[in-house]
């Protein structure tokens, strides 16, 4: 059976009707067009030839499209609306450059992969330059003017910050794990981790001894020795966790303190690539997908 051919909309001949639609009339939308009359007429007579309708009631009060003219008003629209994006954001000297993004180690998983991949997808012309440090060291980066946007992860976030989200740490270990249960507690944590000072004054509270038995600024030297169930750790609850778990550990440790996912980026930046990277990244940590 014969498959039926392609046909496709004209988009110069699209925007000569929402234009039309717009106007009232062929006269003023083709002035606002630069176009004449007679060319935007035959646009309109084509495009009523191909779809096989009328577009458009004309009258003494002007133009008005029919049903189905409003129906094609409401594609079209989208259609324009579509190119004009793409058009603006792939060809505007606005979205290129470089964009300097710095991220503790212990928040890149699950939402920065896809933000990222979202935001390059988008604006395939912007360079995007990603580091990992502590909360500690990326704050001092961003000061600097090292980095156009830091994440951070702190008790009490400066008021120069957006704050994403707030939550509770929670202890984290091997599965099946007793190291939890040692004493003195056996802890792993980086040199400058934001949540190390919090953790031990929990532990000073209550009463529990405790050592630090990695001496890394290494995310993967901290993994491998929880994942070896040698010393236990504590993140964020919706950290992305692959080789550790969360330790229901009956009351035995205690409760950590909150700590918030801050973002820092220069609002009167004038840089829109700035602007709009820290619009995707609200819009992840908001819970607010964005699609990849």
């Amino acid at each position: 059976m014969a498959s039926n051919p392609i046909r496709n909309l004209d988009l110069g001949t699209l925007r000569s009707f929402v234009t039309i639609t717009d106007a009232g009339s062929m006269t003023r939308a083709a002035g606002r067009l630069f176009m004449t009359q007679s060319a935007i007429s035959m646009q309109i007579k084509r495009l009523e030839e191909a779809l096989g309708f009328s577009v458009f009631e004309r009258s003494s009060q002007g133009m008005k499209t029919t049903s189905e003219g409003d129906q094609l008003y409401h594609y079209a629209s989208q259609m324009l609306s579509l190119n004009d994006e793409i058009m603006g954001r792939l060809t505007s000297p606005d979205y290129e450059g470089e964009v300097r993004i710095g991220v503790p180690g212990d928040i890149v998983y699950p939402h920065i992969p896809n933000v990222l991949k979202a935001f390059s997808r988008d604006f395939p012309r912007v360079q995007i330059r990603l580091s990992t440090a502590s909360t500690f060291r990326l704050l001092q980066s961003y000061d600097k003017g090292r980095h156009d946007i830091v994440l951070t992860t702190e008790q009490s976030p400066r008021k120069d910050s957006n704050i994403l989200l707030t939550e509770p740490l929670i202890w984290t270990g091997a599965m099946d794990g007793h190291a939890f249960r040692k004493r003195p507690l056996p802890l792993g944590f980086a040199r400058h981790c934001a949540f190390r000072a919090g953790v031990t004054r929990a532990l000073d509270r209550a009463g529990i001894p405790w050592v630090d038995l990695v001496v890394s600024d290494d995310e993967a030297a901290i993994e491998a020795m929880v994942t070896a169930d040698l010393c236990v750790h504590a993140e964020l609850e919706s950290a992305s966790r692959t080789t550790r778990v969360a330790i229901d550990h009956a009351g035995q440790l205690p409760e950590l303190p909150q700590h918030s996912v801050a973002l820092y980026s220069d609002e009167n930046t004038p840089s829109p690539i700035v602007r709009t990277l820290s619009t995707y990244l609200q819009r992840a940590f908001l819970w607010q997908p964005v699609a990849a």
